[in-house]
């Protein structure tokens, strides 16, 4: 016999957390999430991400005493208020191979979201689209980037036979690195420097980029991506605890911003060595011993993951990313990186896909957001590409530092956020 348990307490968090790790132990393909992020972006009250701009809850479905499957409800205000929509996301969702788990489990979240007077369910999505997002469709048999999700084949069907639609796809593609630069391309990015009157910013350190530059760049992300597919503005509170998360990551000789003569940032791109077999390997845990593997992945990489890229709209099929391709494959040959791996991309945004074109790339992975009407009306489904949603300038207040609660204390502030309480 099947049971829900609403996640609301400590220990039902750290069992949510953990049971993909056992569902995929011994899987070659699955890289986990880091432990100690999940539960702090899950926790109410430690996460960046709830209260004002969104409201979640995690369930476990039980089987015999046995957690067989979770899946987290989230709802995005600000995703709901730029597109005008009352959606409720699926999230980490991950069950073992029985419809009648996969139906319990997402029938969980979908009655959570009709009571917060939700009228669609789409998903798998984050918090924001810097979260993992989509189910993989193809490409079951390579390794997941830190950055992605992996599942298994099964998940698919069991969604579609749920009443579950396809609503958008990504595509994720390998880059290899040319054996020597491509002149044309240098003379090509020089032409285009000083048509536009750009610059690539020459970065003294991460830190020195952090401090004087982080904040421009992810207004430019936010332009960039705002028309895409289940992106929201990333707040304050969200660009802090991701340079917290990033900053020992990030490497300058893999980073390329470009600025004007303003020394306003007008493009960038950010590629991160590849951590997945050091994550892997820790098993999703940097304490007390998984720091170690992934820190030697961080200098001690082949393989890069082509993070971010973004352009001022102004700036936009002006050839500006020409001189972002041609900086860091230049750098890529005297790394000795060998392969780049695109994050996902929107099947429909051809325009990001033609920039990798003239570099061959191979598709490795299709990934998919599904979507269900939770009234049984028609659906009318999301564009991939928006240029109409509404444009958000919302930014959560500054992270404060965060006092220890007493259990009373925990409980009363969380049912004030209307909030699942978390109990020690």
């Amino acid at each position: 016999m099947l049971k829900i348990v609403p996640v609301t307490n400590k220990k039902l968090l750290r069992k949510f957390v953990n049971f993909p790790i056992k569902l995929y132990k011994g899987n070659p393909y699955y890289v986990p999430a880091l432990y100690d992020d999940e539960l702090k972006a899950l926790d109410p009250l430690r996460s960046v991400h709830q209260g004002a701009d969104a409201t979640a809850q995690c369930f476990l479905c039980y089987r015999d005493g046995k957690i067989v499957g979770r899946a987290c409800g989230i709802i995005s205000h600000l995703y709901n208020e730029k597109n005008n929509a009352h959606r409720v996301r699926i999230s980490r969702f991950d069950c073992i191979n029985d419809l009648e788990v996969a139906r319990a489990t997402l029938g969980a979240v979908e009655d959570w979201g009709r009571k917060q007077g939700m009228d669609i369910i789409h998903g798998p999505l984050g918090f924001n689209d810097l979260e993992r997002e989509g189910m993989l469709v193809d490409g079951f048999e390579m390794m997941s980037t830190f950055e992605t999700n992996y599942n298994y084949p099964y998940y698919p069907e069991l969604i579609e036979k749920l009443g579950y639609v396809k609503e958008v796809d990504w595509l994720e593609f390998q880059v290899f690195t040319p054996e020597k630069p491509d002149e044309r391309n240098a003379r090509l990015a020089e032409v285009v420097s000083k048509r536009l009157g750009v610059h690539e910013l020459e970065i003294k350190s991460i830190s020195w980029l952090v401090k004087h530059y982080y904040d421009k760049i992810f207004d430019l992300l936010d332009e960039a991506y705002g028309v895409l597919y289940g992106t929201i503005p990333i707040t304050k509170r969200v660009r802090q605890s991701l340079i917290s998360q990033f900053k020992m990551v990030l490497n300058k000789n893999l980073v390329s911003v470009i600025v004007d003569n303003d020394d306003r940032v007008v493009g960038f791109g950010l590629i991160f060595p590849s951590i997945a077999k050091g994550v892997q390997k820790a098993k999703g845990r940097l304490f007390p011993f998984g720091w170690i593997p992934v820190l030697r992945s961080i200098h001690k990489y082949e393989n890069v993951d082509f993070a971010l890229i973004g352009v001022r709209q102004e700036y936009q099929d002006k050839g500006l990313t020409s001189i972002i391709f041609h900086n860091v494959l230049e750098r890529f040959i005297k790394l000795g990186v060998k392969m780049a791996e695109t994050n996902p991309q929107l099947e429909e945004n051809e325009k990001v896909q033609q920039l990798f074109k003239i570099y061959d790339p191979e598709q490795v992975r299709r990934r998919r957001c599904y979507v269900k009407s939770l009234t049984g009306k028609e659906l009318t489904l999301a564009k991939p590409i928006n240029k109409n949603a509404k444009k958000l300038k919302k930014a959560s207040t500054p992270v404060k530092k965060r006092h220890r609660l007493t259990a009373k204390h925990r409980a009363k502030v969380q049912r004030k956020l209307n909030q699942p309480v978390i109990n020690e």
